[in-house]
């Protein structure tokens, strides 16, 4: 094998690369190398290290930087130690460290030809570490080969989903106002309505991703705020939840206005380094705040989120628009940025 990989890089602010210099991994015990096949790109953190808005305490360790916290591969090789893991199995999430050598840093790293993953229930029934110390913080995970790699690429973002709608508190008869019909509002909007929720009603300024949100969310409502006033089209309706999936802290605001009393805000999106400030003092009265800009459970949710695929009850297919191959980057990215693609899954086997 070439000791030398391929990656998308994010060299500096707003300057992304393919660098055919970075070391593939040497694995320890209980690590394996994983052959990635695809990755997402992320419309959240992705973005932000390439825009230079993400901070060193959600993982950022400065330029140059491998992309990708959404891959999907297979395992081509086993550290000594690994007892439960297979050559050949299926995952996702596989990592990098945090120096990748070469002078490379990760925030992740999936989008690279390799990445590292960990058999956990070795290190933990050897009492190598304890649950709360998990090398990578325990992300990494295997699935099924009834899954394709392109849909596997989806299933971080969908257990996000799946757990924030658990953590956030949805239940039966719930009514909820989402703002942001991209991949993770509307995923998360067809969350809630597995977990019950009665009414969901969702805003945003694309038609296009409107109509996909009433088609694969089943949501009971859109509004297009370039069209119509949302307070005019709701004509005074209150809510149990008010969903932030755009990261903005006038939707937090605004948002806590249109729930019922005891209501709930809940902050998905990950709010931009220059928009922090949030003046508590001014939320509607007797309003609660619900801040999950960073994914909690994820992994704990993820078996229930592969039954759900496999059960044909959610379809990842439904939450990505383009499959691109990898050294086309400039051209995902594009896709992205513009809006035209609703999510862009890289392929890392084939140009198509």
């Amino acid at each position: 094998m070439n000791h030398l990989m391929k990656a998308v890089v994010a060299t500096d602010v707003g300057k992304v690369e393919i660098r055919d210099d970075v070391p593939v991994p040497e694995i320890q015990d209980y690590e394996v190398l994983v052959q990635n096949h695809a990755c997402g790109i992320c419309s959240g953190t992705d973005f932000q290290i390439i825009n230079g808005t993400l901070e060193k305490e959600a993982g950022f360790s400065g330029y140059p930087t491998v992309l990708g916290h959404e891959g999907s591969g297979e395992v081509v090789k086993l550290g000594e130690k690994v007892r439960h893991i297979q050559i050949g199995d299926r995952c996702i999430h596989s990592n990098l460290r945090p120096d990748a050598g070469n002078g490379y840093h990760k925030a992740y790293g999936g989008m690279a030809q390799y990445g590292i993953g960990i058999d956990y229930q070795a290190m933990l029934e050897d009492k190598k570490c304890t649950p709360d110390q998990l090398p990578f913080n325990g992300k990494f995970h295997l699935c099924p080969k009834e899954i394709s790699y392109q849909d596997a690429a989806l299933l971080l973002s969908l257990s996000e989903c799946n757990s924030a709608s658990k953590n956030f508190g949805i239940g039966k008869g719930a009514h909820v106002l989402f703002y942001g019909a991209g991949p993770m509002g509307t995923a998360l909007a067809m969350f809630m309505k597995i977990r019950g929720a009665e009414r969901t009603v969702m805003v945003d300024g694309v038609p296009e991703r409107l109509e996909h949100a009433g088609a694969v969310a089943h949501v009971d409502q859109t509004i297009n705020f370039n069209e119509t006033s949302v307070d005019q089209a709701l004509g005074g309706e209150k809510f149990d939840f008010v969903v932030d999936a755009v990261g903005s802290s006038s939707i937090i605001m605004s948002g806590s206005y249109q729930l019922k009393p005891g209501g709930k805000v809940c902050c998905l999106g990950v709010l931009k380094k220059a928009d922090r400030d949030i003046a508590v003092s001014r939320l509607q009265n007797n309003t609660c705040l619900h801040m999950l800009n960073q994914p909690y459970g994820e992994y704990r949710i993820m078996d229930e989120t592969i039954q759900l695929i496999l059960d044909k009850k959610v379809t990842p297919k439904d939450y990505y628009s383009h499959i691109v191959y990898y050294e086309d980057i400039e051209d995902a990215l594009e896709l992205v940025k513009t809006r035209t693609a609703f999510k862009v899954v890289l392929d890392f086997d084939k140009r198509n």
